[in-house]
């Protein structure tokens, strides 16, 4: 069986992208829409985002600020956007390491038939295989459907450790480098089996060494 082809994920990160993109007016050269909530002004609402709906389909991010959110969200407020969100969204990211905590937001996802991708971000280095392969087998027992791992490559040599990590990953999985090498890093694990790539939309990247959705699209398509 052939294996699935990675979707590319394009990242709005702002309110009038969002607009934007709802009114067609903005380029989405992507398989799927992230919206990141925690990127949006705190007087909008999960009403507004509502109003305006996504063409394509929605994966919603509401990220913790231990893991790159834009702004500090309490619990219980990301909690409320996810589910808000939840009618119009395919998929939802949720931190592996806020798993234990949401098991309801995870019932209610499946219920959705929305995607759980659960989420690891490293901002300063890139874990050993074992490290990950940890927070991949606590994320399957907790609903994951897919796992993301994003870590800082500090060479070339660091991208062997995500090709080791989707080798023996215990299902989906998708895994980028951020950095220097970043955008290098996303074509190789893109063609290794990375179920999701992630670039930005508009001018605006949402990671360190995110390529836009657009140049993403043009060198897979090769």
């Amino acid at each position: 069986m052939p294996a699935e082809p990675t979707r590319i994920v394009g990242c709005i990160s702002g309110w009038e992208q969002w607009c934007a993109a709802a009114a067609g007016l903005l380029p989405l050269p992507c398989d799927v829409v992230e919206l990141r909530v925690d990127s949006l002004p705190p007087h909008i609402t999960p009403a507004d985002v509502l109003a305006h709906p996504c063409p394509k389909p929605l994966l919603v991010t509401v990220r913790d600020t231990a893991e790159g959110g834009m702004r500090e969200m309490p619990l219980e407020e990301r909690l409320s956007w996810a589910r808000a969100l939840m009618p119009a969204a395919a998929m939802l990211d949720w931190e592996i390491r806020n798993l234990e905590a949401a098991p309801q937001l995870v019932q209610e996802a499946h219920a959705h038939g929305v995607q759980l991708v659960a989420s690891f971000h490293d901002f300063h280095a890139t874990p050993s295989v074992q490290d990950m392969l940890s927070r991949d087998r606590a994320a399957r027992s907790l609903g994951a459907d897919i796992t993301k791992f994003a870590f800082l490559l500090s060479n070339r040599e660091d991208m062997q450790t995500g090709l080791d990590l989707m080798a023996a990953a215990g299902g989906p999985i998708a895994v980028m480098g951020m950095g220097e090498h970043g955008a290098e890093s996303r074509i190789l694990f893109s063609r290794h089996g990375s179920r999701l790539v992630y670039g930005y939309l508009g001018d605006t990247p949402t990671a360190p060494g995110q390529t836009s959705a657009a140049e993403l699209t043009a060198k897979l398509s090769k």
